[in-house]
């Protein structure tokens, strides 16, 4: 997008305080953040034992020593539930900031405003998302949340709660390429995630479409030849063309056609 826009989103922000908050996290979450340092921050997951994903979530080390966590709403009862009672065992805590901050994306902007903390966004449909005070203005024009979710889309960025959920293993997820150290030390599901990573492929995987029509309603099914194969779970119009993202056999490969509900698409990886 070549002109300035921005669009607020509505995640949950915690703050992570104690004796060594990146090294709690390390131990709770599938990437390594004994390497963070102030200003980073890293694409990371919780998992139950069995791979599947509790939380995506984004961790940002403050100048402090303190980590500020966002993540989508899907995954405030993980994080303010099951992380926030763990974290005395660590002698951390972690604080539901939500009202205090917003996470907004900016769109044509490299650089964060004053004021704001810039948090990694090299996967998605912003040009750079930051962190901020929630009384903050911004230049440009303001995107709905339903142009930044065709946005998303468009740039295959799969979202938890919409496209996957907590009982989608994380080896049937891009996250397992981008969100997951294979050398750190142990965390819950790291045995699963290991098994998956050694032994072969999981039996579906999520996939980006091409779509020859409309946009498939989200939920509609994936088939080919008369067999359902899969279901789409979220589509849109964009610059002239249809795209979406679906859950999908394996056996099916990139490049195949498949009727997404009555429409033929094509399918390409994420």
């Amino acid at each position: 997008m070549d002109t300035i826009a921005w669009s607020q989103l509505e995640r949950l922000v915690a703050r992570v305080t104690g004796d060594d908050p990146a090294a709690f996290l390390d131990a709770t979450t599938t990437q390594d953040l004994t390497g963070l340092t102030a200003g980073r921050s890293v694409l990371t997951c919780m998992l139950d034992e069995k791979g599947h994903v509790q939380a995506e979530l984004r961790a940002t080390m403050l100048d402090d020593g303190a980590v500020l966590i966002d993540a989508e709403q899907a995954a405030r009862d993980a994080i303010t539930g099951w992380l926030a009672k763990i974290a005395p065992l660590s002698g951390c805590e972690v604080t539901d900031e939500s009202d205090l901050w917003t996470v907004t994306a900016l769109f044509g902007v490299h650089d964060a405003p004053a004021g704001a903390v810039a948090l990694a966004s090299d996967w998605g449909p912003s040009d750079l998302d930051v962190l901020h005070e929630v009384a903050t203005a911004f230049e440009g024009a303001e995107m709905s949340a339903g142009e930044y979710e065709t946005a998303r889309i468009a740039a295959g960025r799969p979202l938890f709660g919409v496209d996957f959920d907590e009982n989608t293993h994380i080896a049937e997820t891009p996250l397992i390429a981008r969100a997951v150290s294979f050398t750190k030390g142990c965390y819950p599901g790291q045995e699963s995630v290991a098994r998956v990573q050694n032994l072969g492929r999981v039996r579906k995987r999520l996939v980006g479409l091409d779509v020859d029509g409309g946009p498939p309603e989200a939920g509609a099914s994936m088939t080919v030849e008369g067999r359902e194969v899969g279901r789409v779970t979220s589509a849109a119009k964009w610059d002239g063309r249809v795209v979406a993202i679906g859950s999908l056999r394996s056996e099916v490969h990139d490049g195949a056609t498949v009727e997404a509900g009555s429409t033929p698409a094509t399918v390409r990886a994420l």
